[in-house]
């Protein structure tokens, strides 16, 4: 097995696609959110078949460094579980020399699926993932009205209410600044953190054959209510940032967004839409609003930690403790 450094777009995605749904492990995803010195991309072949690859991003806290894998490995579907052990632990191995090179005290995997036994390496679960433990998956291969039989009453009668108010949806293939207004109106109501505007912007400006954004709008009385950024990718609808005016929520314009949503991915001809991340304890209200709109719970393995200096990795945790604390 060779474990080799991958540069041409088109081959990541398509292996990506082929084995994945995740967004997270596209080429283009990774330009997103690293400058070309911090992202890797790792494959590991044998006689010229990709059995599996990871996009790992270079992560900083305070002075120091780690190693971030999210929703990956991506593993080929037409490998044997013990052709795939042997795979991950080349690339494993071959990621245990980046972190040298590149001084990372750790390397952190958040799986889609399990990596199997790691009993050999120096390993811990962190107490929370970076992306979603626990999400909702919606089936948009169904008609519209066996979506609709899903949905609980209070969905139907909340999407029922906003269309006799006038609620109105607009869906959009480029940024518009009223997310913005409403995300911050969201974040100081829901105390939770958000990116820079430009952050937001630049979605927008990732759009090719494989992934691309749209936001959708939900209007009453020509007021912006409700918004939600939709990432496309691989058949596939995310609803990846929604923001919304509290003093509005009596129309339920984001009741019958979250609905137009699911239509216009079914025109499209995508499979799913994942709802991107439920938490009953975290947040039981937004959980309990996308609950309404049925769909399967799937929930991710615990995230791994694969600790290289094992000192650092404890200066770590502590620094990481006392931030939640403070």
């Amino acid at each position: 097995m060779d474990v080799i450094f991958c540069s041409d777009k088109n081959e990541w995605n398509r292996f990506v696609v082929q084995n994945s749904n995740s967004f997270l492990q596209s080429f283009e995803w990774g330009d997103f959110q690293k400058k070309p010195e911090n992202i890797f991309r790792l494959r590991v072949v044998e006689n010229e078949q990709v059995l599996i690859q990871a996009q790992i991003f270079k992560e900083s806290f305070s002075s120091k460094r780690y190693l971030y894998i999210p929703f990956g490995p991506v593993v080929s579907k037409d490998i044997t579980n013990d052709k795939k052990q042997l795979a991950l632990g080349a690339l494993l191995s071959k990621i245990k020399e980046l972190a040298v090179k590149e001084n990372c005290i750790f390397l952190r995997i958040e799986p889609v699926t399990s990596l199997g036994d790691l009993s050999k390496y120096k390993t811990n679960n962190p107490p929370r993932r970076i992306q979603p433990q626990k999400t909702l998956i919606i089936d948009l291969t169904k008609s519209e009205e066996e979506l609709l039989k899903d949905f609980s009453s209070t969905t139907r009668h909340n999407i029922k209410r906003a269309e006799k108010s006038g609620v109105m949806v607009r869906e959009l293939n480029e940024y518009s600044p009223e997310f913005y207004k409403l995300l911050a109106k969201t974040k100081d109501r829901q105390e939770f953190g958000v990116y820079s505007e430009e952050h937001y912007i630049n979605l927008f400006k990732i759009n090719s054959d494989f992934i691309k954004a749209k936001l959708f709008l939900a209007e009453y009385e020509s007021k912006i209510v409700n918004a939600t950024i939709v990432l496309i990718f691989n058949n596939r609808a995310i609803t990846l940032h929604s923001g919304s005016d509290y003093n509005y929520r009596n129309v339920k314009g984001t009741n019958i967004l979250k609905w137009e949503i699911m239509r216009s991915a079914k025109r499209n001809g995508l499979k799913d839409l994942d709802m991107w991340g439920i938490d009953e304890k975290k947040w039981p209200n937004l959980t309990a609003f996308k609950k309404g709109f049925g769909g399967k719970e799937f929930e991710y393995p615990l995230g791994v930690d694969i600790v290289f200096q094992s000192f650092w990795y404890n200066v770590y945790k502590i620094i990481r403790f006392i931030r939640r604390i403070i």
